[in-house]
């Protein structure tokens, strides 16, 4: 007679994540050093913004090294970032904006973009000498020798059924209580509304003023997307919908942030940018106003607190039935898209 199978422990699901996605930057590191395709910088970014994701998740349950824990972890994600945010700025102006541009445009965007490569080629050899250092070679020495003799607190030995709600509500709560969702709504008699009767200017103006904030919500809300889709195994079908959604938030919010910065970039190298580049800062106003538009789709479902609560009984019981998603959405992860 088959026995029943043992719901995973929280010690196994945090050694197993740790050690998936510490292998997945050891694998990339000497790609990324012979820079040969930006692709590698981004996947070893990746892997790391998840392996710091399993560290917070299960923070409760692990004891790890100092040299292995978020912070470190968080340290060479940003000075990867670095990088990946100026190869980001130079596949969007060449792929996305400069076969648009009349030549007069094209050859003042040459002068931004060879200014983009000195900038590149500076950060990368600041990449490379964090890579082969000490301290890279510390968090990745201790992290390896955790997943071969792994210490755990007490709660490790929980079921994760009765660990990981306790464990992702929290991070959960942080997102709705980011000040990102105010960004453009109203006061109505039955609470917050969003204000879809913002012009064009008044919306430029709104996000110069709260870009901070939004880029702020844009990171916690990546934060939590990594987090569901980290555990969602354990509530098949249930958590689909909403990392979908969060990953299409993530790509809107990112191109209002990306058109802002690309002008400021291109502001100063080019004096006088907006007669040179009449074309491209059109279609940069353009790419932010429909963002905008989706922002306010995705802001007017997640203010709904039918929505939030939702989440939250969803998160509350693992392994249930699904008893009401929304409609699937279409949209899809894209990891690669947007500054960090």
């Amino acid at each position: 007679m088959a026995t029943a199978q043992q719901p995973p422990t929280l010690d196994k699901l945090a050694h197993g994540a740790i050690a998936k996605y510490l292998k997945q930057i050891a694998a990339y590191k000497k790609p990324v050093l012979a820079d040969n395709d930006p692709e590698n910088l981004h996947q070893m970014r990746v892997g790391l913004r998840r392996l710091r994701t399993a560290v917070q998740v299960f923070d409760a349950g692990i004891d790890l090294p100092k040299a292995g824990r978020e912070p470190k972890i968080a340290a060479v994600g940003r000075k990867l970032g670095k990088l990946r945010d100026l190869d980001v700025v130079g596949m969007t102006l060449r792929d996305r904006y400069a076969p648009d541009l009349p030549d007069a445009e094209q050859q003042c965007l040459d002068v931004v973009l060879q200014y983009l490569a000195q900038q590149r080629h500076k950060t990368l050899k600041q990449v490379k000498k964090l890579l082969k250092g000490k301290r890279y070679d510390k968090l990745q020495q201790s992290l390896t020798e955790w997943v071969a003799k792994p210490d755990y607190t007490a709660i490790a030995s929980l079921p994760a059924h009765q660990a990981i709600p306790d464990l992702v509500l929290p991070l959960v709560s942080q997102l709705w209580l980011h000040p990102g969702w105010l960004v453009g709504t109203k006061t109505t008699r039955s609470g917050l509304a969003v204000n879809p009767r913002i012009s064009q200017s008044a919306t430029d103006a709104l996000i110069a003023d709260q870009g901070p904030v939004l880029h702020s919500l844009r990171k916690q809300v990546k934060r939590v997307r990594y987090q569901l889709r980290l555990v969602a195994d354990l509530y098949p079908g249930t958590l689909d919908d909403d990392i979908e959604r969060l990953s299409a938030m993530q790509d809107t919010l990112g191109d209002l942030q990306d058109s802002t910065v690309l002008e400021s970039f291109i502001g100063d190298i080019v004096p006088d940018a907006t007669t040179h580049l009449p074309t491209l800062f059109a279609l940069l106003a353009d790419r932010r106003h429909r963002a905008w538009q989706h922002w306010q789709a995705h802001q007017k479902h997640y203010l709904d607190m039918q929505q939030r609560q939702r989440l939250r009984l969803a998160l509350l019981h693992i392994g249930e039935p699904v008893t009401a998603n929304p409609k699937r959405r279409e949209a899809t992860s894209k990891d690669n898209h947007g500054f960090a």
